[in-house]
């Protein structure tokens, strides 16, 4: 189960009383009451860690592992978090520090659906923050309709190779999380095969008699579930008529298939879906370039009356407001290479990924070593910081190109290594002599995890 570290600065006073019980009860058996998957406060790094409360002899004590890094603007949680752990001389004294700091979380501004759905995300998709932001609050939003009117739609663009489609395929499995069961599938479809007219039958099927009546499809994955993540890769690509179909059931979340269902229903209802788009075409303020689904460009848009500042101030509002001028600002550069201004108008949000810095570009090689080792069956829990900055590329087309050069690297070390099941290993350095040194087992889940006080 996952907690929100907010939580336990905004307890109830039966709530406080629960975790005093515990707190004791495991104390008694010389071990601490912990909350493994604890999301921390905006601005901290990791941004998920354990959460432990324990007592001994001096007090009550309240502690993180691993140690929390605070690079948010709060004094109040800069100061709290410069140490792992605090010392009490009460569970009263305690509870007062934790009350103390709600005020700096920002409790009421930052629900918590949207702080655990950014937390998860920004966890699986590196050195994209504002892109994955603009995600999870639009996520957030579409969720908690009880009676949508229309699906959520999403433009991701951006260079090649920084994590557009890599987010779109974290959403389903992250909402599923959340939801505590499987209530989202994913439907992955690539838009360069869709360059003539008639492949718009693949999404909707074919009319009797024609070439493809009798397959699946794709649209058809909603009959199956109504929540449905549908992701569509290279959108730039797709023929005109593709993306004339996606009009109706963007703005009204319906379309007419061209089969029946088994009560004679060919109504499709999309309004609890998701669907997302990606390009690599530049839709800021200086992308003119005409996009593969447009015709004549428009004549140039020249009101910016939507740069107004919008009234909400709070951090909620401001993020809205930026995603808002965002989204218009993609709208005018589509319009200016020539979409429609009704096509342009009907996607929920349109989210700009930038290219990778340095850091984020270490921390994503970090992740692929990580990856790689799980392809050959290695539970690899840490990676030597010296090692990765050495392998990382200073310069190279895209993330995924250096991936040939890490199997080159890591392979002889790594299928080398004798397969044991359960046991997690340090990958430690130097790269010209590197390791893989095994790790202490985990506890078994159906066991309390124990921090001898």
């Amino acid at each position: 189960m996952e907690f929100d570290f907010s939580y336990f600065c905004s307890c109830s006073p039966e709530e406080y009383q629960v975790i005093h019980h515990y707190t004791d009860y495991y104390a008694d058996l010389g071990a601490a009451y912990q909350f493994p998957r604890c999301h921390m406060a905006p601005g901290c790094a990791p941004q998920w860690a354990t959460l432990s409360f324990w007592r001994n002899t001096e007090g009550y004590h309240l502690g993180f592992q691993p140690r929390i890094l605070y690079q948010g603007t709060s004094q109040g949680l800069a100061k709290f978090f410069q140490t792992s752990s605090h010392s009490f001389p009460t569970f009263e004294a305690m509870t007062q520090c934790l009350r103390s700091l709600k005020q700096e979380l920002g409790q009421e501004s930052l629900p918590l659906l949207y702080r655990v759905l950014n937390a998860a995300l920004q966890s699986l998709v590196l050195g994209q923050t504002s892109a994955v932001e603009e995600v999870a609050f639009k996520l957030y939003g579409h969720i908690w309709k009880k009676n949508p009117a229309r699906p959520l739609s999403l433009i991701f663009y951006g260079p090649t190779g920084v994590g557009k489609s890599e987010l779109g395929k974290a959403i389903a499995p992250v909402l599923n999380r959340q939801c505590g069961k499987e209530t989202y599938q994913f439907v992955w479809t690539e838009l360069n095969t869709f360059t003539q007219a008639h492949s718009v039958y693949r999404l909707t099927g074919a009319p009797p008699g024609y070439v493809g009546y009798d397959d699946q499809p794709i649209f058809e994955a909603v009959r199956r579930n109504p929540y449905t993540v549908f992701m569509f890769d290279e959108l730039e690509k797709a023929h005109p008529e593709v993306l004339k179909v996606f009009m109706s059931i963007l703005d009204e979340g319906r379309c007419t298939a061209r089969k029946e269902d088994s009560q004679g229903n060919r109504e499709l209802d999309f309004r609890h879906c998701v669907f997302l788009f990606t390009t690599n075409q530049d839709l800021s303020e200086n992308g003119s370039q005409p996009l593969g689904f447009t015709g004549t460009p428009e004549k140039e848009l020249t009101s910016k009356s939507w740069e107004q500042p919008l009234l909400s101030q709070s951090p909620m509002g401001t993020l809205a407001h930026r995603l808002f001028l965002e989204s218009e600002t993609a709208r005018q550069a589509m319009v200016r290479s020539g979409a429609l201004k009704e096509i342009a108008g009907r996607f929920s949000g349109i989210i700009p990924f930038r290219p990778l810095d340095s850091q984020a570009k270490i921390a994503i090689t970090a992740k692929q070593i990580v990856s790689l080792g799980k392809e050959y069956g290695l539970q690899l829990e840490e990676v030597d910081p010296e090692i990765v900055q050495a392998v990382t590329p200073k310069e190279s087309f895209s993330v995924r190109s250096s991936l040939g050069i890490l199997e080159g690297i890591f392979t002889p070390l790594f299928a080398q290594q004798p397969r044991s099941q359960g046991t997690r290993f340090k990958l430690a350095g130097p790269l010209e002599n590197m390791a893989l040194v095994p790790l202490a087992p985990l506890p078994q889940k159906d066991e309390p995890v124990k921090v001898v006080c």
